[in-house]
């Protein structure tokens, strides 16, 4: 898969998050807030793309997600920002790329972290070895998020949420579920993420990728490190999961919706199955199914 460069993905990141910025943006927790942060969950994550519309359409259809969009007047022009909820509760925002930068087949998918200080973050971030993208903005409503890359040239948000982050409970179908970043030096990366955002990093045992690592916080595991696929066009990079009720179901339907599969579901043993999927924008997801009651706890 092809991908922007630094400069370039900066430019489409500060131009995009602005244009959602200066929107009246719905809090994290709209239907019940909690007023409590979990530091070092995934709590959101925007996709920043060319045809937010076309890219409504197809995660609407393949997760019936509800969309509500934003327009925000600019000297520019008009420019949307959609909302996607699961169940009422945000969960996404869809932005549109700078017209500069628009190419239909680079889009992508940026998640953001919980933490108690973005400031903190990023000079955390950039002390390790990372750079910012977007500097700390505070947002009506939503509260305080920024992006940065790290030194492999992956790149993060990072969020302190003025109404509190989602509880924590199991995902429900629809909801973000795991987060998987692909690494040349795993361990050196784990490092990195323990200074900026304080997740903790354990060896991951579930043999899925040998040298992986699991990211932890607050006694949940959130996300893993694995080292980068031996391929020519491979780069390090988020992959976001999205728990499906069928996940061959699911990737049936993302093509009949105008995506491709990039990774086919397995009928492989294991507590989960997955696939990855491109959206009609280019953008790369992960899909998972749970075998049970699974609660992403982190095992002792």
């Amino acid at each position: 898969m092809a991908t922007m460069s630094a400069k370039i993905l900066g430019l489409v990141l500060c131009g995009a998050v602005a244009l959602a910025g200066a929107a009246d943006l719905p809090p994290l927790s709209d239907t019940t807030p909690t007023g409590e942060h979990f530091p070092g969950k995934f709590i959101w994550a925007d996709l920043f793309t060319a045809d937010p519309a076309a890219a409504q359409a197809f995660y609407t259809g393949l997760f019936r997600w509800e969309a509500t969009t934003i327009e925000q007047t600019t000297s520019s022009g008009t420019h949307p920002y959609i909302v996607a909820a699961n169940g009422g509760e945000p969960v996404a925002g869809l932005a549109r790329l700078p017209s500069r930068t628009q190419d239909p087949g680079h889009g992508r998918w940026v998640g953001y972290v919980s933490v108690p200080n973005v400031a903190k973050a990023l000079a955390a971030a950039t002390a390790a070895g990372g750079r910012v993208l977007f500097p700390a903005k505070d947002l009506p409503q939503r509260g305080t998020q920024a992006i940065f890359i790290d030194p492999e040239g992956a790149e993060l948000g990072v969020l302190h949420s003025s109404s509190g982050d989602p509880g924590e409970y199991t995902p429900d179908v629809g909801d973000w579920t795991w987060a998987q970043l692909f690494a040349r030096d795993p361990a050196t990366e784990g490092g990195f993420y323990s200074s900026v955002v304080g997740l903790g990093v354990l060896p991951d045992a579930r043999g899925d990728h040998p040298g992986a690592l699991v990211l932890t916080s607050g006694g949940y595991s959130r996300g893993s490190v694995a080292p980068l696929p031996p391929r020519p066009q491979a780069k390090p990079g988020w992959l976001l999961f999205v728990r499906v009720a069928d996940v061959k179901a699911a990737a049936a339907k993302a093509i009949s919706l105008g995506g491709r599969v990039l990774v086919a579901p397995s009928d492989a043993p294991t507590e989960y199955w997955r696939a990855v999927i491109a959206d009609p924008t280019g953008a790369v997801i992960g899909l998972v199914q749970l075998q049970g009651p699974t609660q992403f706890k982190e095992q002792p």
